[in-house]
Formats: structure tokens, sequence, C-alpha cells
């Protein structure tokens, strides 16, 4: 198993960036991104909204924008994806009416900690990705890992050659509500579905595996390495959990593609 050089968080850098991506450190937090009332003005946005959806699991979890993780099952329904990207945008430019621009402040605040430009992908043919999602996910999230060459071959974003990932959280509940990230980068077995993730995986249960949880706080950025198996404690049943984020991956050309 692969072992991380530090237990706990760094802060912003670019060399935490670049050991991030190499899975050298679990995770880089960003304290202070939002204040409270930013914070306060997003989550109101997103519960009001016409256009939240629902996740096709078990466990209740909505969300405004795209995932392709609703589109890549059963061989992928790639034309539906870009078809629906347009309107994704303009449903999540409504919060940012009503609060503030999450995803432009993000890519100018990371923009001078990484060596090349943070850029939406575009399918050749199709069009321009969905750079981020918003999810609420206050019941929480079964134990999955995230790596596009393995959840999504044959998509632009199929030929990176590492992936992170960031989440702004604006709404946390004060109990519950931690991700726990696991050291053990996915590899799909040959009868695994890789469209769906991590379906079984023992990582939980062995000791040798390294572990980093955070109980993320209001206003903060947290960065991880979304190959790593990883879940979301449920929260209070009388108390959200709203983030805002997306997936970063690194192609042949240095470029940083984000999407949803």
């Amino acid at each position: 198993m692969p072992t991380w050089k530090r237990e706990d968080a760094a802060e912003l850098s670019s060399e935490s960036v670049e050991a991030l991506i190499r899975n050298e450190i679990p995770a880089v937090r960003i304290s202070g991104f939002a204040s409270a009332e930013e914070c306060a003005a997003f989550t109101n946005a997103v519960y009001n909204s016409p256009d939240l959806k629902s996740y096709s699991v078990e466990t209740p979890t909505h969300y405004l924008g795209l995932v392709m993780y609703e589109y890549r099952q059963g061989g992928g329904r790639k034309a539906e994806f870009f078809d629906a990207a347009p309107a994704a945008v303009a449903a999540q430019q409504k919060l940012y009416d009503q609060s503030f621009d999450v995803p432009s402040r993000f890519r100018e605040m990371l923009g001078p900690y990484y060596d090349g430009p943070i850029v939406v992908p575009i399918e050749p043919g199709y069009g321009s990705y969905c750079p981020v999602v918003v999810r609420i996910a206050s019941n929480g999230v079964h134990l999955h890992a995230d790596f596009a060459p393995y959840n999504s071959p044959g998509w632009e974003i199929g030929a990176i050659e590492a992936q992170i990932t960031w989440n702004l959280y604006t709404q946390c509940p004060s109990v519950g509500g931690q991700t726990t990230v696991y050291n053990a980068p996915w590899t799909p077995a040959e009868d695994d579905d890789p469209a769906r993730g991590l379906p079984d995986s023992t990582v939980e249960s062995d000791p040798t595996v390294q572990s980093f949880t955070f109980a993320p706080n209001v206003g903060e950025i947290v960065l991880f390495n979304p190959r790593n198996p990883h879940k979301i404690a449920a929260g209070s049943a009388s108390e959200g959990r709203v983030s805002i984020g997306s997936f970063l991956g690194v192609n042949a050309n240095n470029d940083l593609l984000m999407w949803s």
C-alpha cells in the first residue's frame, strides 16, 4: 500500500498541490475561502432552487448541475449529458447571482499554485462540460472512488493522468458529516463495472491502510485525491450539508481540467 508523507492536511501551496496530485498527502485545507454571510446566501439559494435533482442511489442525495455518474451507466449517454450542460450551467448561475461566483473565485485562487491553465474541458463533437456540481448530502454518501480513466473511458476526461477533487462547504451539520479518505488508490477488478465507481472494498477493515477524516467547516475548501476510496458520514436529521465543487484532472499537456 502507498504511504502518505504526512497524516494531516496541508495548507495551500504549489508544493502541496503537486503532492496531492501525486497522492503523497491526504488533503489540502483552505480556511476562510468564503464568509459566513456569503455561505448563508449561497445555501439559501440552493434550497430555494427549482432545479434540484436526486441521485439514483439508495441514500437520498440531491444535486444541482450535472454529475457524470447519472450518465455513464449502461454504456453511457454522452449526447444527453452535453445536451443538458447549458441548462445546468444556467441553473448554477442563478445561485451565483444570489450569492457569489464560487468557481470563478476558486480558479483565481488556485491559479498561482498550479503550473498550467485551469480549463473546463470540451468534448470533441459535443461541447463543454459542466464545471461544478452542488450537492446536499445530509444523509451521507456510501464508500466509493472516482478516477476518470476507469469511470469514463472514451470521454475527453478519460485521458487524464491524475485526478483530485475540491469542495467548498456552505452548510455543515454540528454532528456527523465527516469525510473519510482511505489511502488505497482504486483499480477496478476484472468483474467490476467501473462506471459505478467502487462497488465493494475491504479498505475500511484493513489496518494497513492509512485513513484521514475531516469534519468540514463553513466557508472552507478541502481538496483530496478521489481515486482513494472515500465516504461521507450521515449528519443530524435537522441540519443540512451543502457543498459545491468539482474534479480536477491533469492531462498530457499539464492542463488542469475542471468538470463535475
